[in-house]
């Protein structure tokens, strides 16, 4: 077994988070599970006793209903009414069964959701044609987020659904380096000519993987102008990735080699199980200005807005906050 040490900016697999599997791993984002527990946490607020899940097909669905239903079993006092499964490949006739299920249970109108884009619009789209628009009380996962993609030209029947989304901030300053990036200024990043050709749909060179027909590149075309450009919402994890290591290295560095600039033997000979022990122990203001921090499972805190998609007259429809979640249930 290789003891080197991971830190992930994007992997949010509940089961990364046993540490008897995946002990060299460790992570800026939550683990769904924390995602689940405020999940919990609603519904006990909300005085709800009954509710039904429904998941797609496949690892993120079925593990984050798995971790809903094992922590409303410990938390006591909520009953699953059934738990369903959306196939990977469905039909419309699929979502019209899964929307006649749930009404067997007229009781339990809320219904957690773990579920991909097409599968709200599939589930959404299913209960306009039931006619049961107002009858369910959705309660989505990050999958939903406040993401305008799962709910376009449905929004009547999204109105009410609680959803979640873990916090995250743009990055000021990103967007101007990344735009002022050019073939010029950028040749340290092997896999910048890739993008460029992928940006602005044109070759670069003979060896491009891109067909015949595309046009050439002039090297002149400026991100943001001659394409679209948008912050990826990952940035700040990526950020906060690199530095807790760096924050790891450099007091590694300073506790075994307090003489010296720069890697002493002491430091070459240490191993991974000592850098993953700095690496756990680090602690510092990540590029949003919240800590970074790691639990002993190498987990970061769960932090989380929660959004309700809400009808108001005078502004339309949107998603409001309605409060958030850091370990705690804190609603509006």
């Amino acid at each position: 077994m290789n003891e080197i040490p991971q830190v992930s900016y994007a992997s949010t697999a509940p089961e990364l988070s046993d540490d008897r599997r995946y002990d060299f791993f460790s992570r800026v984002v939550p683990p769904d599970s924390f995602q689940a527990q405020a999940m919990v946490d609603i519904v006990k607020t909300m005085g709800w006793n009954y509710v039904s899940t429904l998941a797609s097909e496949g690892s993120y669905g079925e593990k984050g209903v798995d971790a809903f239903m094992q922590l409303s079993r410990e938390a006591g006092g909520i009953c699953i009414a059934q738990s369903l499964k959306i196939p990977h490949d469905h039909k419309a006739a699929d979502f019209d069964k899964i929307i006649r299920l749930l009404l067997d249970t007229r009781y339990a109108r809320a219904v957690i959701l773990f579920a991909s884009d097409e599968d709200i619009r599939g589930i959404l789209n299913a209960s306009k044609r039931a006619d049961q628009v107002g009858h369910f009380m959705w309660i989505g996962s990050d999958s939903w987020g406040a993401k305008n993609s799962p709910i376009h030209q449905l929004e009547d029947a999204a109105v009410g659904a609680v959803t979640i989304l873990p916090k995250r901030a743009m990055i000021s300053g990103f967007d101007a380096y990344f735009m002022s990036r050019t073939l010029e200024n950028n040749r340290r990043n092997v896999w910048f000519a890739e993008y460029w050709e992928e940006n602005f749909n044109c070759k670069l060179m003979s060896s491009s993987k891109r067909d015949e027909s595309s046009r050439k590149c002039t090297g002149q075309e400026r991100i943001g102008i001659d394409s679209k450009y948008e912050q990826e919402g990952k940035v700040q994890f990526v950020i906060d990735a690199v530095y807790a290591m760096a924050h790891a290295l450099h007091n590694m560095q300073r506790d075994l080699c307090p003489e010296l600039s720069g890697i002493c033997p002491d430091m070459d000979l240490a191993g991974g199980k000592k850098l993953l022990k700095y690496i756990r122990s680090v602690g510092f203001n990540g590029s949003a200005g919240t800590s970074v921090t790691f639990n002993r499972n190498g987990d970061a805190p769960g932090r989380y807005d929660l959004f309700q998609y809400q009808w108001n007259n005078v502004t339309g429809p949107g998603y409001r906050v309605i409060g958030q979640w850091t370990e705690h249930l804190h609603l509006n």
